[in-house]
């Protein structure tokens, strides 16, 4: 019994994580669709741009996926963004404010300049130098954006929401 109660103590952890993430997809998925514009040059599938169709495609050639952005279907777009989820390590993420606004971000922006965007927003919360620099989703992102303490997390949301775009 003892053994049963550990295991299942191991499992919640993972199936909240897994919950989120489903909820994180399935709202981009659903919300996104109806504001999406295939007219535009600014083509967005289920919350997926261009950009992001052509680095999964680029990291999974064998699942052949469509080269056009219009050609994408709701599972497929739904595949994407667990991806992107998993690669930039959203479950990592201590403080729900600091995932939600960074997830939208990632959603809205091309990646370059959401790495930037980042860098800049922790490089001004922790003062540090023009030159810092940190691949956005690695470990040490991660860790800087769960390094704050809890009662700055409002001023760190504010600097991420002022330069946001």
């Amino acid at each position: 019994m003892k053994k049963l109660v550990f295991v299942l103590l191991l499992l919640v952890p993972m199936v909240a994580i897994a919950d989120r993430r489903s909820d994180f997809v399935s709202r981009i998925v659903e919300y996104e669709n109806t504001q999406s514009n295939h007219d535009t040059a600014h083509i967005n599938a289920y919350g997926v741009n261009q950009e992001k169709l052509d680095m999964y495609r680029a990291a999974h050639p064998d699942y052949f996926f469509p080269v056009s952005i219009k050609e994408l279907t709701r599972e497929q777009a739904k595949q994407i963004l667990s991806y992107f989820w998993d690669n930039y390590r959203f479950s990592n993420y201590k403080y729900d404010e600091i995932q939600e606004k960074v997830w939208d971000m990632m959603i809205h922006m091309q990646m370059s300049e959401l790495e930037n965007k980042i860098n800049g927003a922790i490089r001004e919360y922790y003062k540090f130098d023009d030159d810092f620099y940190v691949p956005f989703g690695s470990i040490a992102s991660v860790d800087l954006l769960n390094g704050m303490k809890p009662k700055n997390i409002p001023d760190f949301y504010l600097i991420l929401d002022k330069i946001k775009y």
